[in-house]
């Protein structure tokens, strides 16, 4: 059976998590005597800023589509004029053809799909972003609906220590039960202070004083739970989420976040950053990939690359050292969860769903000042479980790049075919990781699903 038709049909995408041993309680709720280890997780990457489809995604040939018939054909490749050390020539990486900003990713082919020709129907940074986190377009500049992550967290449980957690990526949970609102982490080094009972503060306060004081805090409240406020749902949800914020502010799980500290020498390693450098891709990468292995959270949206809206020459030395190291981050990420074995037997890899996406392209052709503008036709990428992997989904024109309507069947160019849109990415995302996605009332990409 199908992993996803499995988690359907069980009804195991609405029920609770569990907590591997450290340090904290393993939970299962309503799921006793269920392999909770069988629930999905997800990863949502986001790359800001518009990226460049030329550059990464979706390439053409430079001998092909030169200077000289530019204005014939729209798209100017202009890979020459990349900082020396970028290839000037698409990089051949088995089924795919990439940009020469691709980087390590071209290495995990095995892994992931790629799509291309999304429609966005907006140039504005703000409305691709929301319409892309939600699934749904906006209303003017406001995201319409909850986030991806939050109605995947809504159907998953409360039984993690922070159930959707978020770095830099906008999150939206209206619609939601409360546990679904994402916890947003500022830096990657916050994360290891946010974790401990003292958020890494001295105190000052006494041993003996502290202890009196966890005493008292400890004793039974005379006021009876039943009477009064005290009697009511809030209250009940209120009492159980402070338990669970002592518990965890107890337990030792902000040492899995402490990255410049020897014991996570093996991660930095990987992700190749240093003490002085987390602040990166492949800081937010492994901070992605450590919330996931250690059990603090089943969801997390991290932003992989920043500042990519170039609009001048800096677009010839900035945008593909910045998109590179993204992609970059984005392999190693990738590369950790396929080498990392999850309770349960299979790596992490098998059991994690991944979006990478940016709110929009940027044009084919150069403009006036070297740069390149904002673009409606998109690309994403996906990965992990639930996904088809190898496969280039839709496509875009060789006259500018302009979006070509695709069979959701076979994900194939097709005259009688669908404008492909966030909505159906998201969908597919959803169904991928074996979840419900009527909310975003949208059909997948079949042809993307195992």
């Amino acid at each position: 059976m199908k992993r996803r038709t499995f988690l359907q049909t069980t009804g195991l995408a609405l029920g609770a998590m569990s907590l591997p041993a450290i340090g904290m309680k393993r939970v299962t709720g309503a799921l006793d005597g269920v392999d909770v280890d069988e629930l999905p997780l997800l990863i949502v990457c986001e790359f800001q800023g518009g990226w460049d489809n030329l550059l990464g995604l979706d390439p053409r040939d430079p001998t092909l589509f030169t200077d000289s018939n530019a204005l014939e054909t729209g798209i100017q490749p202009a890979y020459d004029r990349l900082t020396p050390g970028f290839s000037q020539l698409p990089i051949n990486a088995g089924p795919f053809v990439f940009g020469p900003c691709i980087g390590e990713l071209a290495q995990m082919t095995d892994h992931f799909s790629v799509i291309r020709g999304i429609n966005m129907g907006t140039l504005t940074h703000e409305v691709g972003m929301r319409y892309f986190i939600t699934g749904r377009p906006p209303s003017g500049l406001k995201a319409r609906g909850d986030s991806v992550a939050a109605v995947a967290t809504g159907q998953l449980g409360d039984h993690w220590p922070v159930p959707n957690l978020t770095h830099l990526v906008e999150s939206y949970a209206q619609g939601q039960p409360a546990f679904a609102t994402a916890m947003p982490v500022a830096a990657v080094g916050h994360l290891q202070y946010v974790l401990r009972k003292t958020l890494g503060i001295p105190t000052g306060i006494r041993p003996s004083v502290e202890e009196a004081v966890a005493a008292y805090f400890a004793k039974e409240s005379a006021c009876a739970n039943h009477l009064g406020v005290g009697g009511t749902s809030l209250a009940a949800a209120y009492r159980v989420n402070r338990l669970k914020a002592l518990e965890l502010a107890s337990s030792k799980l902000y040492q899995q976040f402490e990255f410049a500290s020897p014991a996570l020498a093996a991660v930095r390693e990987h992700y190749g950053f240093t003490a002085g450098t987390m602040e990166s891709p492949v800081g937010r990468a492994a901070l992605a990939s450590q919330a996931l292995k250690t059990g603090l959270s089943r969801v997390v949206s991290v932003r992989l690359s920043t500042d990519l809206d170039t609009h001048d020459n800096s677009w010839s030395f900035d945008h593909p050292t910045r998109l590179q190291s993204g992609f970059t981050a984005l392999a190693r990420l990738i590369a950790d969860l396929r080498d990392t074995e999850a309770p349960g037997g299979g790596s992490y890899l098998s059991r994690t769903t991944i979006i990478a996406y940016s709110e929009f392209g940027r044009t084919a052709m150069l403009n006036a000042r070297g740069g390149r503008d904002h673009n409606l036709s998109n690309c994403a990428l996906v990965a992990g479980a639930g996904i088809n992997p190898g496969l280039v989904i839709g496509g875009s024109s060789d006259k500018g790049l302009a979006p070509e309507l695709i069979d959701l069947q076979t994900g194939k160019a097709s005259e009688v075919g669908k404008s492909l849109k966030p909505e159906h990415v998201m969908t597919t995302v959803l169904k991928a990781a074996g979840l419900d996605a009527s909310a975003l009332m949208s059909e997948p990409i079949e042809a993307l699903l195992a």
